[in-house]
């Protein structure tokens, strides 16, 4: 580290940003969201984000894996 000088950690990688943008972008042009979590791991599969970027567009949850839960 430099002297006086911190070294932010970016945490949030690119891709999830830039996807987040072109959900925002695409949603106008949809009626559902289909969501698809880990039956294994079905609250920490979640994004935490989706509630407030789908705003109130209906949404369908299926959960993946459910043979391994």
């Amino acid at each position: 580290m430099e002297t006086g000088q911190e070294k932010t950690i970016q945490w949030f990688p690119g891709h999830m940003a830039r996807t987040r943008r072109k959900l925002k972008e695409c949603l106008p042009l949809v009626d559902a969201v289909v969501e698809i979590i880990d039956a294994r791991i079905p609250v920490s599969s979640r994004n935490p984000e989706l509630d407030s970027l789908t705003e109130e567009k209906p949404r369908i949850v299926v959960l993946n894996k459910a043979d391994m839960a």
